[in-house]
């Protein structure tokens, strides 16, 4: 067996030393252990970097923490996932955890199994409030509605660095969602009926919205999916992103949508 792990756990810190003793106490209870924790601290003020370094100590858990004073947590993000060893990343906040003992050992299962074409292993999350399990399939029109859980999903790190993709700072909240539609366009992600994490729903993305990021969301779209939108996309999703005033190119794409559409909805009609 590879002295790498399998999985590196990417964890951004900010003044989060109440939540610690909770999230990483579920990663040192995993019955599972081939795996390691990137933490990347903003600069906290207050004991998160020496309580975390000692919790992961005593737990004898494979580790490595970074300072970037003044780093927001998309750049925490990306510094954690270029230090990381493991052949997939797992993004975890500091004020979630893993819903059971047994949450690595069952992906770990899964990530060992899949193919080489697939680039995310996804399962369901608890959505501690108001207590829901979210999870299933992802397909484009989904990612207009609502984003994958990144608590729920593994990342095949080789493919990430490949591809260049990374978390884009400019959407504060909901870089994660442009960075799973990005994801989506370029590989295949497969879901695993699998609960992985308990999300906790106290981060400043659950308490308010991205605007840049809803503004941009469907003009991304056909941006990162290019012709293959017109029939991934509904046309009152694929119009979003065209703008007021398409140019000719766009304009050929949204005819083409919507004749796309227009057949499909024959075609699925009875008799």
């Amino acid at each position: 067996m590879s002295d790498l792990p399998l999985i590196s756990v990417v964890m951004p810190l900010l003044n989060a030393a109440r939540h610690l003793p909770r999230s990483l106490g579920s990663l040192a209870e995993q019955h599972w252990n081939r795996f390691e924790i990137v933490l990347v601290d903003g600069g906290s003020n207050d004991e998160t970097v020496a309580l975390a370094t000692r919790l992961l100590s005593e737990a004898a858990i494979s580790h490595c923490v970074a300072v970037e004073k003044g780093s927001g947590i998309y750049e925490a993000m990306n510094h954690g996932v270029a230090l990381a060893r493991g052949d997939w990343l797992y993004v975890m906040g500091a004020d979630d955890c893993l819903i059971s003992a047994d949450a690595f050992a069952a992906m770990a299962s899964c990530l060992q199994a899949v193919g080489q074409d697939v680039l995310v292993v996804h399962g369901d999350v608890w959505i501690e409030d108001p207590g829901y399990r979210y999870g299933q399939s992802w397909d484009l029109p989904r990612f207009m509605e609502r984003n994958l859980s990144h608590q729920s999903a593994f990342y095949r790190r080789s493919r990430m660095l490949e591809l260049g993709i990374a978390y884009n700072p400019r959407y504060a909240l909901y870089a994660d969602w442009d960075y799973n539609i990005r994801l989506f366009a370029k590989g295949r992600f497969q879901y695993v009926p699998v609960p992985v994490a308990s999300y906790a729903c106290t981060g400043a993305s659950s308490q308010r919205v991205d605007e840049p990021f809803l503004a941009e969301k469907e003009r991304n779209a056909l941006r990162y999916f290019g012709w293959r939108a017109c029939w991934l996309l509904p046309p009152h999703r694929f119009v979003l992103g065209c703008g007021s005033n398409p140019g000719p190119g766009l304009a050929l794409q949204l005819l083409l949508n919507r004749l796309i559409w227009i057949v499909r909805r024959c075609w699925r009609q009875p008799g």
